[in-house]
């Protein structure tokens, strides 16, 4: 009688020990799973903010419109804005649908007194357009 009592206690203990080992993966993998959606999360807005950016940097350095858009390789829509497309690593990329982010930035000319303030807006969004990742703003006097 004693035997059977020591069985069914080890199988008890083992079945709790099992119970708990379960629940301690189910949790283990909830937050690595946390965790590489956190880490591709940070990484798209590392590469959104280095290629707004480096749009805001060739704006700076454009004399116009035309040699901003030639500098950023962008075309511009029916909207009267520039859209250019990068891929992963933020490189630019000719073709869109290989793009892994969209750069679009809408361009303002506002004369003054003694020259002109040019500004522009940046937003880059995902390759699927719903998802705005960044948006910058940035400003330029040009004298006259």
């Amino acid at each position: 009688m004693r035997r059977s009592r020591g069985g069914a206690a080890f199988y008890v203990e083992t079945l709790l020990l099992v119970l708990f080992l379960l629940a301690s993966l189910t949790v283990l993998v909830q937050i690595l799973g946390a965790a590489k959606r956190t880490s591709r999360e940070a990484r798209e807005l590392s590469t959104a903010v280095s290629i707004a950016q480096n749009a805001a940097e060739l704006f700076a350095a454009s004399g116009s419109r035309e040699d901003f858009a030639a500098l950023l390789g962008a075309e511009k829509t029916a909207r009267g804005t520039l859209r250019a497309a990068y891929d992963v690593q933020g490189g630019w990329t000719e073709d869109e649908t290989q793009g892994a982010y969209v750069l679009e930035a809408v361009l303002d000319e506002t004369p003054r007194q003694a020259g002109e303030m040019r500004t522009a807006h940046f937003v880059v969004t995902a390759a699927d357009g719903d998802t705005v990742l960044y948006e910058l703003d940035t400003q330029k006097y040009i004298g006259g």
